[in-house]
């Protein structure tokens, strides 16, 4: 910055001036630039039932999912909640701490059938919007080193992740987002199509190539996997399916940025994995795919105004 230099006129005497002085230039204030609102998911490992390495790459999946969603969401104050309130050892203490934006508590534990690999739901949310603050993912500790071996769990945990965030119809059906669903007890009937009519996962699919008013969930596969992910036989390698496919991509694509979008989320569709329909467009033969059985966490889904008070139903 150029030195400021002023001509200061003596004081008293004949009125003259004094020789040039050279003065320091002034201090100017720094820029505000406001802070940009940012999502936050607080992972926490309450019992270390998970490794380090275990717990870096559950921390590595929700950054992940905090590149797709971009706004921060209204903080919650203190609350009554207890430990133990939610399932057993959720929450693994009292929620009397503000939370922002969510709160995500990851335990492993022996859930009796090598082919279940975890599940994931929330159980406190907002009242305002639905959204949760409190949710939990679990492992099975039969099978959880396994995965990491073979390369596996980044991807399951970046799944679990998005049921925790809300990606299961306990948060769509309560907005109207799904139609065809039958009650979560009854047995599947012939021909069942649910759908999910989000406008802008609808519009992420026909972007895609789908060629329908709504996108397809589940139909089959039992408990834990049906109504709650995309259609393995339309969607594929996509993330939210109820398989994924081993040593492939299985993207993060615009379609559940779009589904995450509709539940009130606000995202960034940029961030978003490349992704093609269908299941013929690897080269290469993939490796057998990774059964997800999921473990159907049948939560009491709560809500929560914004002085941390529960309220009932809408």
């Amino acid at each position: 910055m150029a030195v400021l230099l002023l001509l200061l006129k003596a004081c008293g005497g004949r009125g003259g001036f004094s020789s040039l002085e050279a003065l320091p230039p002034p201090t100017l204030p720094s820029p505000t630039v406001a802070p940009v609102p940012q999502f936050t998911i607080d992972v926490r490992f309450p019992d270390n039932s998970l490794t380090p390495s275990q717990q870096a790459i559950v921390r590595s999946a929700a950054l992940r999912w905090q590149e797709i969603i971009i706004e921060d969401q209204p903080d919650l104050p203190p609350t009554t909640i207890r430990a133990d309130e939610c399932d057993a050892g959720f929450p693994s203490t009292p929620l009397d701490f503000p939370i922002d934006d969510l709160l995500v508590e990851v335990r492993a534990r022996n859930l009796g059938n090598e082919r279940i690999l975890g599940g994931a739901a929330p159980c406190f949310v907002r009242a305002s919007n639905g959204l949760p603050f409190y949710s939990v993912v679990v492992f099975n500790s039969q099978n959880l080193s396994a995965l990491e071996e073979r390369g596996d769990l980044p991807i399951t945990a970046l799944h679990e992740l998005g049921h925790a965030l809300g990606f299961l119809p306990s948060v769509w059906n309560p907005k109207g987002l799904t139609v065809g669903l039958v009650g979560r007890d009854q047995p599947t009937p012939p021909g069942y199509d649910p759908r999910f009519i989000g406008p802008r996962a609808v519009e992420a699919f026909s972007t895609l190539g789908g060629n329908a008013p709504s996108v397809p969930l589940e139909n089959q596969f039992g408990v834990g996997s049906r109504d709650s992910h995309w259609r393995e036989s339309v969607l594929g390698r996509e993330l939210m399916t109820s398989r994924l496919d081993r040593g492939v991509p299985n993207p993060l694509s615009i379609l559940t940025v779009g589904a995450m979008a509709d539940i009130g989320y606000k995202v960034n569709p940029a961030a978003a994995d490349s992704f093609e329909l269908g299941r013929s467009r690897v080269i290469l033969e993939p490796l057998e795919p990774l059964e997800l059985q999921e473990l159907e966490l049948a939560l009491p889904l709560r809500r929560f105004d914004a002085t941390g008070r529960e309220v009932g139903d809408p």
